[in-house]
């Protein structure tokens, strides 16, 4: 019981963070495009669009399905399904106009950087983080072989 409450919560912060990401970029493009406002319903497309993510961020990154995998090759899987399920959703909701090409060109582009940043972000973080663990941890041994 203990287990399933901690992925019920872990996945409700997943999803905020998604959600929260999700209606963050979509007013900074608008406002860059001159909108002033959000229709209500792309809220509700939002929430649905970043639980289906988050799903698949569990699915793939959780320690259900794919933990023998590398961890590059999760990322790729993950880039790529991520990729079809937000181009799926954006044809739907007619964010992405299907008879141009430049909107898929630019939509690609535009995933592609973002993503990467993402990652790079959250490599920079882990790896400072873990350097700093590492020296918490080896300022203890010393300490404690010194007592």
């Amino acid at each position: 019981m203990k287990k399933q409450m901690e992925s019920i919560v872990q996945f409700k912060f997943v999803w905020g963070l998604m959600f929260a990401a999700a209606i963050m970029l979509y007013t900074t493009i608008n406002m860059i495009l001159g909108k002033t406002s959000m229709e209500y319903i792309v809220v509700w497309q939002f929430a649905i669009v970043t639980i289906v993510l988050t799903f698949i961020y569990y699915l793939i990154f959780g320690e259900f399905i794919l933990k023998t995998i590398s961890t590059r090759l999760r990322l790729f899987i993950h880039f790529c399904v991520s990729y079809l399920v937000l181009l799926i959703s954006g044809l739907a909701t007619n964010l992405i106009d299907a008879s141009k090409l430049y909107h898929y060109i630019t939509f690609t582009i535009g995933y592609t950087a973002f993503y990467l940043l993402a990652i790079f972000s959250f490599y920079v973080y882990y790896k400072v983080t873990g350097e700093e663990l590492n020296k918490r941890l080896e300022l203890y041994k010393q300490k404690k072989n010194t007592d």
